[in-house]
């Protein structure tokens, strides 16, 4: 996958290296400043980005920073034993919508399951015979009408023949005209309404297409879409034509939603999940030298940074620490002062080899080590 995604941020990279063309074991943050907005993060959140870095900067340092916008508030739903699994994809038109629905459907084929289509942009003919097209040549059954006629009678229909035919997933096109806001989300919420009632908890993961050419601008739609329905995760599409892959950085920071996958390319294989690790390694590969990997001391015990790689007994240990300090921990990424209510985010810190309380401007709550949690308790 690190070469799909070299080759879809290649752009990105280009951009980065043209603001600063040699690779150092440090950078200032001066330096830093200039790489951040030539890769189009936004101006806010790379002045929070240096606010939390000393003067000079190496890359575990920036690292640990920019992996951490990475935690969402809530965990990436993933299909379960519910059949068929039913997913809403929303966007505006020209995100790639269609496009993305072949792939998901190409993609969840080559993994063995059974598909069907829910054509319910029905605004739009052409998005119609679009899908239709797809549909035959993957092969894959698609429920449609004729346009102009009601979509969430296609979703309802579409997941009523999924059901009756034993198919594994139902992937659902919907129309995307944002500048008729107030008929686009009356539309969007009816069509949830009536997954529901054609099966309890559809749709199971509902989708925002973004298109990565636009950079921070999407981060509008996006709220406009969530806003509407909640939206469950992310993908962003044509991140292989842009030099504004930093906008993920704010994308994620901003939304604090799930990205599921990332568009790198045309052909069906480059949509590939998205891993933060790889996205910010691959960043930082053009900005540091081979030799600052690793800069740092660190144990290594807390190298994943979401605390997804403790044991069920640290686990457990970090909760007893927690509760003794008045929090509550409600995730791997957040935990609940009890006595006012607030939330904060949870981090490990591989420099210190410890995890941390963290408020939202940044500042440290609680810190705990490593050897704290391998205590029995």
């Amino acid at each position: 996958m690190f070469s799909f995604l070299k080759k879809g941020l290649k752009k990105t990279i280009e951009a980065i290296q043209s603001a600063e063309p040699a690779k150092r074991d440090k950078i200032s943050s001066e330096e830093l400043e200039d790489l951040l907005l030539e890769a189009d993060v936004s101006y806010d959140l790379v002045e929070k980005i240096i606010e939390s870095l000393p003067e000079k900067i190496n890359r575990t340092q920036l690292y640990n920073t920019l992996i951490s916008l990475f935690i969402y508030r809530a965990e990436k739903i993933e299909p379960g034993d519910q059949k068929p699994f039913v997913e809403l994809i929303v966007g505006v038109n020209g995100a790639g919508k269609t496009t993305t629905i072949a792939k998901l459907a190409q993609r969840y084929r080559s993994e063995g399951k059974t598909v069907m289509l829910g054509a319910a942009d029905t605004f739009r003919a052409a998005a119609i015979e679009q899908l239709k097209t797809w549909a035959e040549k993957l092969d894959v059954p698609i429920v449609y009408t004729k346009q102009g006629h009601d979509p969430s009678a296609v979703a309802y229909d579409a997941i009523s023949s999924a059901k009756a035919k034993g198919i594994d997933r139902v992937i659902i096109d919907t129309a995307g005209r944002l500048h008729t806001q107030t008929n686009l989300a009356e539309e969007l919420k009816k069509i949830v309404r009536v997954c529901s009632k054609a099966m309890e908890g559809a749709p199971h993961r509902k989708i925002l297409i973004l298109d990565g050419t636009q950079g921070n601008s999407a981060i509008n739609q996006a709220r406009a879409f969530n806003d509407m329905i909640s939206i469950d995760g992310i993908i962003i599409t044509k991140l292989d034509g842009t030099a504004k892959g930093g906008a993920l950085f704010s994308i994620a920071e901003e939304l604090k939603l799930p990205i599921y996958f990332v568009g790198v390319g045309e052909k069906a294989e480059d949509l590939i999940p998205f891993d933060p690790k790889e996205f910010v390694d691959t960043i930082l590969d053009a900005i540091f030298t081979e030799e600052s990997k690793g800069a740092v001391p660190s144990s290594g015990r807390l190298h994943n940074v979401d605390v997804q790689n403790l044991s069920e007994k640290e686990i457990g240990r970090l909760q007893k620490l927690l509760e003794a300090d008045g929090y509550e921990m409600l995730s791997k990424h957040f935990v609940k002062e009890t006595e006012s209510g607030d939330t904060f985010r949870l981090r490990a810190d591989p420099a210190t080899d410890s995890v941390e309380v963290v408020a939202k401007e940044g500042s440290v709550l609680k810190r705990y080590k490593a050897e704290e949690l391998a205590e029995n308790g």
